[in-house]
C-alpha cells in the first residue's frame, strides 16, 4: 500500500472533491500527490493559507458559471458552428471569470501574493460576453435584435402567421356544416383544418390525413396553400439567418479559444486550492506553520476521520535532540493513531490541506516511509512477518537523515527475544542515520532501550485501570503497559488461563521490572487523578469567566441606562429652569395684567413628564418562526414564518415580506391564520421574480387544466404580469378549445393567440391582459 494509502490522505482527498465546484476542480484533485520538493511544499503552503484566511473572512470563491468548455472550444476552433446554449454557456464562462476576478478585488484588505499569481493569468473577453449577449436570451434563443434581417424575416411572420388566422376563420365560417374543429391546426409546420371525411375533396388544396377515428381529415384549404408556402419560406429563411449568426458568434469564440482554455485551466486549480480550504473551514482546521529546523510540534492534534465527538486532541512535540519517538501502551489504545496523525498532518501540509489542530509546526523531509499494517501476501508467499521485513529492508535502504520513518510495531510477529532485538538494531541504524521516526511498541527491552538514550523520547497511550479501557490521551515521557491480561479478561478469557499466564509472568520478572511496573503504575494513577481535576478546574475557570462577563455586561447596561437616564434628567431640568426663569421675569414686571399671568400660568402648565423611553436593542433579541412582532414603523403585526441570515420572512394579512431584524419588535398578540398567496420584497424591483412565464396544463383532464388556470391568471393578476403563455398541446383540441373558451369569458383578458412556432405553435396560446 503507498503512503497515501496508509496515512488515508486518499480519504482526505475524497472529501476535498466533494468541496469542488466544476469537474476539472475535481480532476486536479485526484492528481494530487505530496512533493518533497520545498519550493512545491512552500506554494501549495502558501495558497491554502491564503486561501482558508479569505474562506474563514467571507466565503468560497464563486464558481458557479464555470464549466469546462474545453472540448467546445476546440470544435470552435476547427471551424465548427456552435450551438445557442453552447455560445450562452461561453457568456456565462466570461461572466463567471469576472466575477472570481471581483471576489479577488473585494479581498483586497487579505494578503493573497501568491493566489494573484494565478488570478492575474486570467483574461475576462467582456466584448464577446456583450455580443452573445445581445445576440442569444439566457434561454438560448436568438432574439430578434440580433440582425436587422431576422428581426424584418420574423415580423413577415408575425403578418403571415395574422393572415394565416384570418383565411383560416374565413373558411371555417364560410363552411361551418363541415368544419368540425373550428380551432386551426399545425401539420408539418402548415395551416389545417379538420372537416368531417366525407366532404374532405369538396374544397380543393392539399390532403393531410385522418383523424384517429376516421370520421374527420384535415385538410389544406387553396385558399391557405399560398399563404403556407410563403411561411414556409420564411421559415426556411429563419434558420438560415441563425445559422449565419450563430456561426459569427462563433468564429469570435474561436478568435480567443486559446486564451479561454487557459482561464478554465486556472479557474481548475484555482477550484482545487479554494475546495482544499473549505474542506479547513468545515473541519475548523488551521494552516500549519513550516520550519527549516528538524522539528514536529502540534498542538490539540484531533484525526480528521474520527468521530469530532468521540475523537481525543493530543499534544505531540518531537525537537533535537530527540529524533525518535517510541510510542507504548495497550492494544488498541491509540498507539497507531497518534503515529498515523503526524504523518498524515505532515502528507496534508505538502500538499497544501489544513490540519485539525490548534496549531502546528512542520519541518521539511526529503520522503515519508510507512510500515504501517499486516502487508502478508499469499501470491508473493510472504508472512506478516516477511512482508515487514521487506518493507523495513526497503525503509532502511532509502532513508536518510532528512526523512520520515513510521513503523507500528516495530520487530512483531516473530519471536520476541528475536524480535525486540531487530527492533532495537532497526533504531540503532535509523539513530546512525539521524532519520526522524515515529515507531510502536510492546516489547518492554525496546522501551528501556528508549529510556537510556537522549535521542529517544518514550511516550505512551494512557489506559485506565479501574475502567478497563483505553483513555487515548498521549503523554511523553511515560512508558505504557500493555495490559493484555486485563483486556484479555474484559473480552471474556477464562480467569484460571489469565491467573496462570499471571504467574508465569511474575517469575519471569527481575526485581528491576517490578519496581518500574510499580513506579508507572502509580504514576498513571497520579496522571489520571491530575487530568480530572485540571478538567474541573477548566470547568469552572469556564464558568468563573461566563459569570464575570456576563456581570461586567450588566454593570455597563446599568451605567449605560443611568448617564442616558441622567442627560435626559438634566436637560428636562434645564429646559424647566428656563420656563421658569422666563415667567418669574414676567411675574416681576409690575405691570404685568391677570390675564398676562394667566397665560404664564398655562405655559407652566405645558411642561410634561418625561415620556417613557424604549431603548431596547432588538438586534439582540432571538426569534423563532412562528413569533408574533410588530412592524416598527407602522406597528402591524406579523407573523414570522422564515428566518435567514441577513433578512427575516414575515406574513401580514396574507402578504409576505422581506424584512431585516432592525425593523421589528417581538409582539403579545395572537396571530390569526391567513393564506399566503402575495409577496413583497422590500430590495427587489422584479416583480415576476418568483412567477412563471407560462402555465403548463399537459396531461391533465379539460376540468383540471381550467382550474389551474384560472388559479395561474389570478397569481397573474396580482403580480402584475400582463403577458403569458399557456401550454395546452395539439392532442384532440378540447383542452385547447375549452381555454379559449375560457379566455373569451374573462374580461380581463384583452386578447389572445395561438403561438408562433417558437412560442409552441398550436399547442400554446399567448395571453395578453388588460
Amino acid at each position: 500500500m503507498s503512503v497515501i494509502g496508509s496515512l488515508e490522505l486518499n480519504v482526505i482527498l475524497e472529501q476535498v472533491k466533494k468541496q469542488c465546484s466544476f469537474s476539472l476542480g475535481i480532476e486536479y484533485v485526484d492528481t494530487i500527490k505530496p512533493s518533497f520538493d520545498p519550493l512545491v511544499i512552500r506554494r501549495e503552503h502558501a495558497y491554502m493559507k491564503e486561501a482558508l484566511a479569505m474562506c474563514v473572512h467571507e466565503d468560497r470563491l464563486p464558481m458557479a458559471q464555470i464549466k469546462d468548455l474545453r472540448d467546445i472550444l476546440l470544435n470552435a476552433k476547427k471551424g465548427r458552428t456552435l450551438t445557442a446554449q453552447e455560445l450562452i454557456d461561453e457568456m456565462f464562462l466570461i461572466q463567471g471569470i469576472q466575477g472570481i476576478l471581483n471576489y479577488f478585488k473585494s479581498m483586497n484588505a487579505l494578503a493573497h501574493e501568491h493566489l494573484q499569481d494565478l488570478y492575474d493569468t486570467l483574461i475576462v473577453h467582456e466584448k464577446i460576453a456583450k455580443e452573445i449577449g445581445n445576440c442569444l436570451n439566457q434561454y438560448g434563443e436568438v432574439m430578434d435584435k440580433a440582425s436587422p434581417e431576422l428581426k424584418s424575416i420574423r415580423s413577415n411572420l408575425s403578418r403571415i402567421d395574422g393572415e394565416i388566422a384570418t383565411a383560416a376563420n374565413r373558411f371555417v365560417a364560410s363552411h361551418s356544416d363541415s368544419v368540425v374543429d373550428s380551432i386551426v391546426t399545425m401539420r408539418n409546420g402548415r395551416a389545417v383544418i379538420l372537416v368531417k371525411a366525407s366532404d374532405k375533396n369538396m374544397y380543393g388544396g392539399l390532403l393531410h390525413g385522418d383523424s384517429a377515428s376516421k370520421q374527420a381529415s384535415y385538410i389544406e384549404p387553396a385558399s391557405l396553400v399560398g399563404l403556407n408556402n410563403r411561411k414556409m419560406e420564411l421559415i426556411e429563411k429563419e434558420k438560415d439567418e441563425i445559422h449565419r449568426i450563430l456561426t459569427m458568434l462563433s468564429r469570435s469564440v474561436a478568435a480567443i479559444a486559446d486564451e479561454e482554455i487557459s482561464n478554465i485551466e486556472t479557474c481548475g486549480v484555482l477550484d482545487a486550492i479554494f475546495a482544499k480550504a473549505q474542506w479547513g473551514k468545515l473541519h475548523d482546521a488551521v494552516a500549519t506553520e513550516l520550519t527549516d529546523q528538524k522539528e514536529i510540534e502540534i498542538i490539540r492534534a484531533k484525526h480528521p476521520l474520527i468521530d469530532p465527538k468521540k475523537v481525543v486532541a493530543n499534544n505531540y512535540h518531537l525537537r533535537d535532540p530527540k529524533r525518535i519517538l517510541l510510542i507504548t501502551g495497550p492494544n488498541t489504545g491509540g498507539k497507531t493513531v497518534s503515529m498515523k496523525v503526524i504523518g498524515l498532518f505532515v502528507l496534508m501540509t505538502y500538499v497544501g490541506i489544513p490540519v485539525t489542530a490548534e496549531s502546528a509546526v512542520i519541518p521539511f523531509f526529503d520522503n515519508v516511509f510507512v510500515d504501517i499494517g499486516d502487508d502478508q501476501s499469499v501470491v508473493e508467499s510472504l508472512s506478516s512477518f516477511s512482508a515487514h521485513i521487506k518493507k523495513q529492508a526497503e525503509i532502511i535502504r532509502s532513508a536518510t537523515e532528512n526523512s520520515l520513518v513510521l513503523m507500528d510495531e516495530v520487530g512483531s510477529g516473530t519471536d520476541p527475544k528475536e524480535g525486540e532485538s531487530l527492533a532495537i538494531s532497526i533504531l540503532n541504524y535509523l539513530r546512525d542515520v539521524k532519520a526522524t521516526c515515529v515507531a510502536t511498541t510492546h516489547y518492554g527491552r525496546l522501551k528501556a532501550y528508549g529510556k537510556r538514550h537522549d535521542d529517544i523520547m518514550v511516550a505512551s497511550v494512557q489506559f485506565d485501570q479501574e475502567k478497563l479501557e483505553p483513555t487515548y490521551r498521549f503523554i511523553e515521557g511515560l512508558t505504557g503497559q500493555s495490559n493484555a491480561f486485563e483486556i484479555a479478561e474484559r473480552y471474556g478469557l477464562p480467569k484460571s488461563i489469565i491467573k496462570y499466564a499471571s504467574f508465569l509472568k511474575e517469575q519471569a520478572k527481575s526485581q528491576e521490572d517490578v519496581l518500574i511496573e510499580r513506579l508507572e503504575t502509580q504514576l498513571n494513577e497520579a496522571t489520571l487523578k491530575n487530568d480530572e481535576l485540571n478538567q474541573k478546574l477548566a470547568e469552572v475557570k469556564t464558568l468563573q469567566e461566563s459569570l464575570v462577563k456576563e456581570r461586567n455586561q450588566l454593570l455597563r447596561e446599568k451605567d449605560e441606562w443611568q448617564k442616558k437616564a441622567q442627560a435626559e434628567v438634566n436637560q428636562y431640568i434645564e429646559e424647566a429652569q428656563h420656563k421658569a426663569d422666563e415667567i418669574l421675569a414676567q411675574m416681576r414686571n409690575e405691570q404685568a395684567k391677570y390675564h398676562e399671568v394667566l397665560n404664564v400660568r398655562n405655559q407652566l402648565k405645558k411642561i410634561q413628564p418625561l415620556e417613557e423611553v424604549d431603548d431596547t436593542n432588538y438586534d439582540e433579541i432571538t426569534y423563532h418562526v412562528g413569533d408574533a412582532v410588530e412592524l416598527r414603523s407602522s406597528n402591524q403585526v406579523c407573523e414570522i414564518i422564515k428566518i435567514g441570515r441577513k433578512e427575516i420572512t414575515v406574513s401580514l394579512n396574507g402578504r409576505t415580506i422581506y424584512v431585516k431584524k432592525k425593523q421589528i419588535r417581538p409582539s403579545s398578540h395572537v396571530i390569526p391564520k391567513t393564506k399566503t398567496n402575495t409577496s413583497v420584497h422590500i430590495r427587489s424591483h422584479n416583480i415576476y421574480a418568483s412567477m412563471p412565464l407560462e402555465c403548463n396544463l399537459i396531461g391533465m383532464r379539460v376540468d383540471e387544466g381550467i382550474e389551474k388556470m384560472k388559479d395561474y391568471m389570478d397569481q397573474a393578476k396580482i403580480h402584475g404580469l400582463k403577458t403569458f403563455r399557456i401550454i395546452h398541446g395539439d392532442g384532440t383540441g378540447k383542452l385547447r378549445k375549452a381555454v379559449h373558451e375560457r379566455l373569451r369569458s374573462d374580461k380581463s383578458v384583452r386578447e389572445f393567440r395561438l403561438g408562433m412556432p417558437q412560442e409552441g405553435g398550436t399547442g400554446a396560446t399567448v395571453v395578453t391582459l388588460n
